[in-house]
């Protein structure tokens, strides 16, 4: 077990309105509070001060920029690196891709995936250089390199040229107890807009209804979930479509076109970006979710759609590949046929939904944040243990 090391977060991601990285840094922090790690893990962030029930843990100490109107990266590359060396810290993680240029310890760096290698278009030129840029380097630099599945480790050493030995692959994970607890309620009156073409909800979203969660990007493929809904809404009247997360696409008005486009006006809800305990109410109430990508690091929203019960509609090349290889709700074509007719098994048929989502349950309930926090914590003494034997071989 690492004890007594100084091991800093660059945990600005929990800040405003976190997304997958952000929820990340908070999972880990948290597992790190329910763990036995007996040093010190100091917190870095851009902005002010603000509460967090983990911040009574005496093992962490809060730092704190003031600088929340500057951009994340130049705050990351040009503010930060005094901050870091003042605290005297013995391992440092950056957990979004990228590392300050003057490192004053050995670093991990956690590289989730690599769709701006992979997927080109989907990013401005200059957004495109500024990830890539930063991810290479800090793969070049850090003394190992975390990710969240066995396909993106595949990637990064075939991509970066990174050894092997030097990866660490920390699934990510789901507080299940908390789906438990929430899987008889609906969701909470939320103040929500409406995209163009679609219905805002003042209201708790009544049953039944299907969900798709997470930000809206173009590899996401909702135009293709939009065009199975449209075949299965025609059978299943009641049914709704819900879509909760930021939308992202190059013109995000050409979602509400396309809901237009195939009558859909009354049937699709567009919440945007919604929090932690509205994620939980909605996917307990749901029939079923769908998360359809032509690529992803991981892919969460389908595993704790899993611990709430719900099955998930999915793609291959996630997460969820290496938990439950054989799932049997898996689209074999990223095509919108396809979508339909496996959602249609999915509420064609109650007595296997039942069994899927049981399984799902168990299967789900083994990735703890806790888990988690180890792999972490065990990759920051491998850190510190290649530095030392690296120091033997560079003494005369």
């Amino acid at each position: 077990m690492l004890r007594a090391v100084r091991l800093g977060i660059v945990a600005s991601e929990m800040e405003g309105e976190p997304t997958g990285v952000g929820r990340f840094v908070e999972g880990v922090v948290t597992g790190l509070a329910e763990s036995a790690f007996d040093g010190e893990v100091h917190l870095f962030f851009q902005g002010e001060p603000f509460e967090h029930p983990l911040w009574s843990d005496p093992r962490f100490r809060l730092h704190y920029s003031r600088r929340g109107g500057r951009s994340p990266v130049l705050w990351e590359q040009v503010s930060l690196p005094p901050r870091l060396a003042r605290a005297g810290l013995d391992v440092l993680c950056g957990p979004a891709y990228s590392l300050p240029p003057r490192l004053p310890c050995p670093a991990l760096v956690a590289i989730h995936d690599l769709s701006f290698e992979l997927l080109p278009e989907e990013l401005r030129a200059r957004e495109r250089f500024r990830r890539r840029f930063l991810a290479r380097s800090a793969a070049r630099r850090a003394r190992r390199v975390l990710t969240i599945s066995r396909h993106v480790a595949r990637e990064i050493e075939e991509l970066y040229g990174v050894a092997p030995d030097r990866i660490d692959v920390l699934p990510l994970a789901v507080d299940a107890a908390a789906f438990s607890a929430a899987r008889s309620g609906g969701l909470p009156p939320m103040s929500t807009g409406a995209m163009d073409g679609a219905v805002a909800s003042p209201r708790p979203i009544a049953p039944p209804y299907a969900v798709y969660l997470g930000s809206i990007l173009p590899r996401r493929r909702i135009d293709l979930l939009l065009e199975a809904f449209a075949a299965l809404a025609r059978d299943h009247r009641e049914l709704r479509l819900v879509l909760a997360g930021a939308n992202r696409l190059p013109r995000p008005e050409a979602l509400g076109e396309q809901v237009d486009r195939l009558g859909l006006r009354q049937r699709v809800i567009e919440l945007g970006w919604i929090s932690e305990p509205e994620r939980i109410e909605l996917l307990c109430g749901a029939e079923l979710s769908f998360y359809l990508s032509t690529y992803e690091g991981y892919g969460l929203p389908p595993l704790e759609s899993l611990a709430a019960g719900t099955v998930a509609v999915v793609s291959a090349g996630l997460g969820l590949d290496d938990l439950w290889p054989d799932y049997p709700f898996r689209c074999e074509r990223l095509e919108a046929g396809e979508i339909e007719r496996v959602a249609r098994r999915v509420l064609d048929s109650a007595v296997l939904r039942h069994e899927v989502a049981a399984r799902g349950r168990e299967l789900v309930a083994t990735l703890t944040w806790e888990a988690c926090a180890r792999r972490l914590l065990e990759a920051a003494r491998r850190a510190l243990d290649d530095g030392a034997t690296r120091g033997r071989r560079e003494s005369p």
